[in-house]
């Protein structure tokens, strides 16, 4: 444009009679030159910030895609964590139990190991259910959750492995949400689990589940009065997290430590109407 403007000569014979001077002529040129490289310029850095645009949208769907994966495969052993610790556990005590009571009470002794068959089948059905999911499944994804979430039927199997416990449910039914059932059911589980395996001396667990619709908010306690019940250095932590995890689903906390007289307490508060997912 510099070369147009002071150095090139419009050729006289090609201006029009009274049309714009050779000057006028070459400022014009520089003019339109100037615009067509802006318009260039312009075209080529929305092309390339389309592009750009494209790449991130590819990487943003890449790192979605990977988050998604690690988390459901957190889900899946989480789930797997629940379902191994709570039934091999309540096996090997009702496996105990067997052993104490075959020569005194045989016909009790059956009972005993009635239940630690189906405790194991209940397992394995869980754990193939929980499996499912590492599997496409004609255009629908398993979800790692059990078919059952009744609580009754958990207290009652924890009774029959030898805890004294006092179950008690206060205020309106839960919400119809079965992922909510699911983790109220497990927080109870892995509480009772860890009082099965590590508690001492218990004579007493307490088991109580409050529905608050005033605050919003869905207590679950499960308290014992043991001696040196779980000993953080024995297990690995797995649990209390799996507990924290998906209590922050629910936008809860889950407390678990010793109690002021005495024995572990899990204090758990869940707000259903902060559902993270």
């Amino acid at each position: 444009m510099v070369f147009i403007l002071f150095l090139y000569q419009y050729p006289t014979e090609l201006l029009p009679e009274g049309g714009p001077s050779a000057a006028a002529s070459n400022v014009i040129s520089a003019i339109v030159i100037l615009l067509s490289n802006i318009v260039a310029t312009g075209i080529g850095a929305a092309v390339r910030s389309s592009r750009k645009h494209e790449a991130e949208l590819r990487q943003w769907a890449v790192r979605t895609a990977e988050l998604a994966s690690v988390a459901e495969r957190n889900r899946i052993a989480r789930e797997m964590h629940d379902v191994v610790a709570h039934s091999l556990t309540v096996m090997v005590a009702l496996s105990d139990g067997a052993a104490v009571v075959v020569k005194r009470d045989p016909a009790k002794a059956g009972d005993v190991l009635g239940q630690l068959s189906q405790t194991g089948r209940t397992a394995l059905a869980d754990m193939r259910r929980v499996l499912g999911v590492l599997r496409e499944d004609a255009g629908s994804i398993r979800s790692p959750q059990p078919d059952h979430t009744d609580m009754g039927a958990l207290i009652e199997g924890f009774r029959q492995a030898g805890l004294p416990l006092t179950f008690t449910q206060s205020g309106p039914p839960l919400p119809e949400d079965p992922a909510l059932a699911l983790t109220v059911y497990r927080i109870v589980q892995e509480s009772l689990t860890n009082v099965l395996r590590y508690g001492a001396s218990v004579s007493r667990v307490v088991v109580v589940v409050e529905n608050n619709l005033i605050h919003g908010e869905l207590t679950v306690r499960v308290a014992d009065d043991g001696r040196g019940t779980l000993d953080a250095s024995i297990g690995t932590g797995r649990g209390i997290v799996g507990m924290q995890e998906r209590a922050r689903i629910y936008g809860g906390t889950v407390d678990a430590g010793p109690a002021p007289r005495g024995g572990w307490l899990v204090a758990a508060v869940l707000h259903p109407t902060e559902c993270s997912e």
